[in-house]
C-alpha cells in the first residue's frame, strides 16, 4: 500500500515537472522557422516528450478510476489522504480515559443501587435535556436553520446545550457545518473514511488535520456572530460550564435530597456527561458506517434504528444528509424521532414556527435517483433492510444493524465542497421552475387521448418523458437538475409547515 501510494502521489507532480521542463528546453525561436529547419533531434525530443506526458495522463486516468483504494488528490480538490499520521494530544486522551473510568463507575453504582432513585431519575432528565440542547438547539435551530423559536426557548436551549459539555455553541455548529460542507475529507473534523474509533471520540484526541484548520477558517458564521446571547456562551464557556454543567447538577441531589456527595458527583456529573458524549458520537461513527442509504448511496452516512433510538431521532443520517434543512431530520417525524415530536409540540403553541420541510415528491425524486433500492416504499425488496437480532452480528460484524447492498467508495471534493444552506436555498427558484416544467408537459401529454393510448409505447417520446419523471427527471425541456449531494441540492420545491 505504501508503495502504491508513492507511486501515485508522484504521477501529478512528475507531469506538471514535464510540462515545464520540456517546454522551457524547446527553442521558442526553432520554433517559429519552418518545419524543415528543425532539427531531427529536437523533433524527436518533442515526440518523446508528449508521449510521455500521454503515458503518464493515461496512468492518471487508471488511478482515478472507480474502486482506486487510493485516489489521487488533486490541488482543486479535497479527499483522505491514507498516509497522513495524526499527533495524539495526551492531555485529551488521558482526560477521556479517566472521564470514562469514573463515569462507568458511576453508572455500576446507580445500576447496584449505591445511589438514590431520585439522582438516577435525575440524572436521566439532564440527559435528555442535554441531549435536545444538541439535537435540537445546536443542531436542527443554530447549525441547519431548519425552523425559527422564540427567544426564551433559544436560551434555554443554550443552557441545555452548556449542560452537554460538548464545547461552546459556536464552535460546535462551525464543526458541524464543516462536516456538512465537506462531508468525510480530510476537512472534515471526524472524517469517518478513518474508521469508527476516529470518527467516533479519537478526532478530539489528535491535532486536527491542517485541512481542518484551512478550510474551517472559510465557513460562515456571521449568524452566530450577530446572536449577543450566543456570544456570550462562547466568550464565558469555561465558567457558565463549570456553574451549569458541574456545579449544579451535583448540588441539587446533595441538598434537595441528602445524596452522598460522591455520589451526586460520580453519576449526576460523570456519568451522565459520558453517556451524552458518546451518544452524539454514535451520530458521527455508527451513522457514517452501519446501515442503508435509501435516499443517496453515494455518501456515507446511513439510516441507523439504534442511533435513532437513543439520539431522539438523530440516527436517519442518510436522509439528513441528502436534506439537511428538513427541521425532522428523518423522512417521518415518529417513532424514533423525540425531537421531531417535541419541535411539533411547540410549533402546536407559536414556541416554533416556520419549520422546513422536504415534500413527499422531493424524497421519492431523490430515493429513484441516488438511493440504494432499499427504502421500504421506493425499493426493491430484495434490498430491503434485514434486522439482525444481536446473537447473529457475527454473521457481519461491520454491519450489526442492517445487510446493506452498497457501500460507497472514497471520494474526492471540489475545493469548495457541498453547498450549505443558504447557498442550497439559493437555487430554490431553479427548482421550482423545473418542477413547473415538469408538470406542464404532464399536462399536455395527459390532455388527449392519443397520447394517453400511446403511453404503452416505449419508443414514444411522451412515454419517455413520463417514464422519466416517473424515475425524477433528469433535464427537462433542456434545463438540468442540479447534481444531487449530501445537502438535497436537486431538489424540487420546498415547503413551511403552517402552524
Amino acid at each position: 500500500m505504501g508503495a502504491d501510494a508513492n507511486a501515485k502521489q508522484s504521477i501529478c507532480t512528475k507531469t506538471e515537472a514535464l510540462l515545464t521542463s520540456k517546454s522551457l528546453s524547446v527553442d521558442t525561436e526553432m520554433l517559429q522557422k519552418e518545419d524543415s529547419t528543425i532539427p531531427i533531434a529536437k523533433a524527436m525530443e518533442l515526440v518523446n516528450t508528449f508521449s510521455e506526458l500521454h503515458s503518464h495522463e493515461e496512468e492518471l486516468k487508471k488511478c482515478r478510476e472507480v474502486g482506486s483504494q487510493i485516489p489521487v488528490i488533486m490541488n482543486s480538490e479535497i479527499g483522505t489522504d491514507p498516509n497522513y499520521k495524526f499527533t495524539f494530544v495526551w492531555f485529551n486522551t488521558i482526560g477521556f480515559i479517566i472521564l470514562h473510568i469514573i463515569g462507568i463507575t458511576g453508572l455500576i453504582a446507580a445500576l447496584l443501587g449505591y445511589c438514590r432513585v431520585y439522582t438516577s431519575i435525575y440524572s436521566l432528565w439532564l440527559i435528555y435535556a442535554a441531549g435536545q440542547g444538541v439535537t435540537m438547539g445546536a443542531h436542527r435551530l443554530w447549525s441547519h436553520r431548519a425552523f425559527k423559536a422564540k427567544r426564551w426557548l433559544k436560551i434555554f436551549l443554550l443552557y441545555m446545550h452548556t449542560l452537554a459539555g460538548q464545547n461552546c455553541l459556536w464552535v460546535w455548529v462551525r464543526d458541524h457545518r464543516q462536516h456538512h460542507k465537506y462531508s468525510d475529507t480530510d476537512a472534515d473534523p471526524h472524517n469517518a473514511n478513518r474508521g469508527f474509533w476516529f470518527s467516533h471520540v479519537g478526532w478530539l484526541c489528535v491535532r486536527k488535520h491542517p485541512k481542518v484548520i484551512e478550510y474551517g477558517k472559510k465557513i460562515d458564521m456571521s449568524d452566530l456572530d450577530a446572536d449577543p446571547y450566543i456570544m456570550f456562551q462562547k466568550n464565558h464557556y469555561k465558567l457558565l460550564y463549570t456553574i451549569f454543567a458541574l456545579g449544579l447538577p451535583t448540588l441539587v441531589p446533595i441538598y434537595a435530597w441528602n445524596e452522598n456527595k460522591w455520589m451526586a458527583l460520580w453519576v449526576a456529573y460523570f456519568t451522565r456527561t459520558i453517556i451524552n458524549l458518546n451518544v452524539t458520537w454514535l451520530v458521527n461513527s455508527a451513522a457514517h458506517l452501519f446501515g442503508t442509504r435509501p435516499f443517496d448511496k453515494t455518501i456515507y452516512p446511513v439510516e441507523s434504528w439504534f442511533v435513532a433510538a437513543l439520539a431522539a431521532g438523530e440516527g436517519w443520517h442518510n436522509y439528513h444528509h441528502a436534506f439537511p434543512w428538513d427541521y425532522r431530520a428523518a423522512e417521518l417525524g415518529s417513532p424514533l424521532n423525540l425531537t421531531c415530536t417535541f419541535i411539533d409540540f411547540l410549533a402546536k403553541y407559536g414556541i416554533i414556527y416556520d419549520r422546513r420541510e422536504a415534500t413527499a415528491n422531493m424524497v421519492k425524486n431523490r430515493c429513484l435517483r441516488t438511493g440504494d433500492m432499499s427504502h421500504q416504499k421506493y425499493g426493491n425488496p430484495e434490498f430491503a433492510p434485514e434486522i439482525k437480532t444481536l446473537w447473529n452480528t457475527y454473521k457481519h460484524p461491520l454491519n450489526p444493524s442492517y445487510t446493506s447492498a452498497y457501500c460507497p467508495e472514497v471520494k474526492t471534493l471540489p475545493a469548495k465542497g457541498y453547498a450549505l444552506v443558504e447557498e442550497e436555498l439559493a437555487s430554490r427558484e431553479l427548482d421550482e421552475e423545473i418542477l413547473s416544467k415538469e408538470n406542464e408537459i404532464l399536462e399536455k401529454v395527459m390532455a388527449t387521448d392519443e397520447n394517453q393510448n400511446s403511453f404503452k409505447d416505449p419508443n414514444n417520446n411522451a412515454s419517455s418523458v413520463i417514464k422519466r419523471n416517473k424515475n425524477s427527471l433528469n433535464i427537462v425541456n433542456g434545463i438540468e437538475l442540479p447534481p444531487s449531494n449530501n445537502c438535497g441540492l436537486a431538489v424540487s420545491e420546498v415547503i413551511y409547515k403552517s402552524d
